[in-house]
């Protein structure tokens, strides 16, 4: 005989116990995968490995070399930039984390600063290392957090020792 009342449960009991993802944890873990992809491993021939983090429409890229700016306002003009720079100075690169992220966010936008350090290994044998100070903007789309704006400061010139 069916219940007058049947219960329902909107959540089942032992995902209730499992601890929800906050978005500052969401942000960070693409902050995370930002960084990792920017390898030559991830990338040794394209950027397209950071093309799924992205978010649709316009974005906005500036990179600060203190005596030069990089800007770049989709994700083709992104790649065309930083591929051959990649390519013709590096057999291989990576990305890493150099410093707490410092993440803010509101319903649909959210904002990560941190530095990284950037260590190439040039086609000369010679190893490059810089440091960065990243300050990104993270926008809520299609249910997932998707960079549209990011702007480095590359310390070529000691501005940030």
């Amino acid at each position: 005989m069916p219940r007058a009342n049947p219960i329902v449960l909107t959540t089942p009991p032992l995902l209730a116990m499992v601890p929800q993802r906050t978005p500052e944890a969401a942000v960070h873990a693409r902050v995370d995968a930002w960084v990792d992809a920017w390898s030559s491993d991830a990338c040794p021939n394209d950027m397209e490995a950071l093309r799924p983090l992205l978010g649709a429409g316009r974005l906005n890229m500036m990179s600060d070399f203190g005596s030069d700016i990089a800007a770049s306002d989709s994700f083709d003009t992104y790649q065309s930039v930083w591929m051959p720079v990649l390519q013709d100075t590096f057999r291989s690169w990576q990305l890493a984390i150099a410093s707490d992220v410092e993440i803010r966010t509101s319903v649909s936008l959210a904002s990560a600063a941190y530095f990284t350090l950037f260590e190439g290994e040039t086609h000369e044998g010679t190893t490059m290392v810089q440091r960065q100070a990243v300050s990104a903007v993270w926008e809520m789309q299609s249910g997932e957090w998707r960079l549209v704006q990011e702007h480095t400061s590359v310390d070529s010139e000691g501005r940030m020792a």
